[in-house]
């Protein structure tokens, strides 16, 4: 979750009261700033336990088509190939044709987007097949 998330929620609960007497030294505010800026640069989020997720959706098309839309708040993104035809999936704003993709799925494959992905999901059968897709956010 983080380089100090324990650190800063061991930190927290040591708080008891709005009347607590807080010692805090400089040096490691400026540490924890820098760490937090660079959890922020690598991409590290938080968990939001409120929103849930969508799916499982299904997506059968033999065209280029959205698999998943751009989303800040996904924290993941699993495609099963139910089959028969190829699934062809780009993570990007290319358009996935069978010849330019990010990933092949033939019947009863199953795919997990890296889950510090929040791009656009998009994807096209080469011939008709159905994928069933669950985004966790």
């Amino acid at each position: 979750m983080g380089r100090q998330w324990n650190k800063i929620i061991e930190d927290i609960e040591a708080i008891s009261s709005g009347t607590s007497v807080i010692n805090v030294n400089l040096g490691d505010i400026e540490a924890l700033l820098t760490t937090l800026q660079a959890d922020v640069a690598d991409g590290i989020r938080l968990p939001n336990a409120t929103t849930g997720g969508t799916g499982p959706t299904t997506f059968t098309s033999t065209s280029y088509g959205t698999i998943a839309t751009s989303s800040t708040g996904r924290l993941g993104c699993q495609i099963f190939s139910e089959g028969p035809g190829a699934l062809h999936v780009t993570l990007g704003t290319s358009t996935t044709s069978t010849s330019l993709y990010t990933v092949r799925l033939s019947a009863g494959d199953y795919y997990e987007v890296p889950s510090n992905y929040t791009g656009l999901i998009g994807g096209i059968f080469a011939t008709a097949g159905t994928a069933r897709v669950t985004e966790v956010s």
